[in-house]
């Protein structure tokens, strides 16, 4: 349960270097990236890489989302890097001394306020998403939030019906 906002900060992340790699081609959402060398995994679709796909943007849209991650990519870089320092200095307090409470919810509040960096710098990418989607296009990404909305909540739903033991 711990793992869940990492995951979703890291895939997001991932979203972002994923389409900052793309090249304008559709063919290339291949496996890997020649220009980084990245292997691409599967997980969630890279949401963000995934939802700008389904969008069909035109290739000046692409051209503005590669700029908007070239001109935020040390941004977004900085503020993965500290959220991850911050729970590797949580993974370590618990190693360490797992009796030692204070010291772990101290540690944990810095993960927490990470994870607030990476959430303010997606929701600023939506925003600007949003401002160079066309009407049909902000319909579409409408419907894919809200197919993801539906997942999460069905998952919670049977999180929160699951009986201990079971």
């Amino acid at each position: 349960m711990k793992w869940i906002p990492l995951l979703v900060c890291a895939a997001a992340l991932t979203g972002f270097s994923t389409l900052n790699a793309q090249t304008s081609s559709p063919s290339a959402s291949g496996s890997a990236s020649a220009e980084t060398g990245e292997h691409r995994h599967g997980w969630r679709h890279h949401e963000f890489g995934f939802f700008i796909k389904e969008l069909n943007l035109t290739d000046a849209q692409k051209q503005q989302v590669k700029q908007y991650f070239s001109d935020n990519k040390q941004t977004f870089k900085t503020n993965m890097l500290n959220m991850l320092k911050a729970k590797q200095a949580v993974d370590s307090a618990i190693e360490k001394n797992p009796s030692d409470e204070s010291t772990i919810r101290s540690l944990s509040a810095n993960v927490a306020s990470a994870q607030t960096e990476l959430s303010a710098q997606r929701a600023k990418f939506a925003a600007f998403l949003q401002s160079i989607l066309t009407s049909e296009q902000k319909q579409t990404l409408t419907t894919l939030q809200q197919k993801r909305d539906t997942k999460i909540q069905e998952h919670i739903t049977r999180m929160s019906q699951a009986q201990p033991g079971s």
